[in-house]
């Protein structure tokens, strides 16, 4: 009797537990992967680098930092500038402007003793050139009128006392209105002798006025 052979059977284990232990894998793989992605993304951050302006466009050139300076270090708040005192002007060393000088006082009132030496030489001057004035003619005469024209002028400058102060100026205008009619009359060549007595007598009365 021959004794039984053992049967064998190929026993195949289940696959439920392997395909788990590649799902598994499979998901450790994908999340590193993605871990991996999310590291880089915030390192390089791509985005950013998109964003920022072209430099070659529209960034306007920085001078270079010098190689001492950090590049970490914050940079030094401005302090405001303190107020400074203001400062005293110096004192000018231009000479002050030139005051203008005071008025002369007013003339006093001269007495008339006083005033008749002041313009008596110049009535006998216009006496003797009346003289003269008679016996010339032409461009003579008008070069004597002229002179005693002159003179008369400066008998009007001197200030006469208060008492003579009208009659004297009356007198003075109309004596120097005779020398003109003479001047003329000596100019057209004509007859003189009526000016030169009408100048004389004007003459007289200047001088009645200074003997008072």
């Amino acid at each position: 009797m021959t004794e039984p052979q053992p049967e064998y059977v190929w026993a195949f284990p289940e696959e439920t537990p392997r395909r788990s232990r590649m799902w598994l894998m499979i998901g450790l793989a994908v999340a590193a992967i993605a871990v991996a992605t999310a590291v880089v993304l915030a390192v390089v951050r791509p985005w950013e680098t998109a964003a920022e302006p072209s430099s070659s466009s529209t960034v306007s050139p920085t001078p270079s930092v010098p190689p001492s300076s950090s590049p970490s270090a914050s940079p030094t708040p401005l302090t405001s500038p303190t107020p400074s005192s203001t400062p005293t002007p110096a004192p000018s060393t231009e000479p002050p402007a030139p005051t203008s000088p005071p008025a002369p006082p007013a003339p006093s009132d001269p007495a008339l003793p006083v005033f008749r030496d002041k313009v008596q030489p110049r009535l006998d001057d216009a006496a003797t050139g009346l003289t003269y004035a008679q016996d010339a003619s032409g461009e003579e005469g008008v070069q004597i009128a002229d002179q005693l024209r002159d003179d008369a002028g400066r008998l009007s400058d001197v200030v006469p006392p208060t008492s003579i102060a009208r009659a004297w100026r009356a007198g003075v205008q109309d004596y120097a209105q005779a020398l003109d009619a003479l001047r003329a009359a000596f100019a057209q060549g004509g007859s003189t002798s009526s000016q030169i007595s009408t100048a004389r007598a004007k003459l007289a009365a200047l001088n009645d006025l200074i003997d008072g």
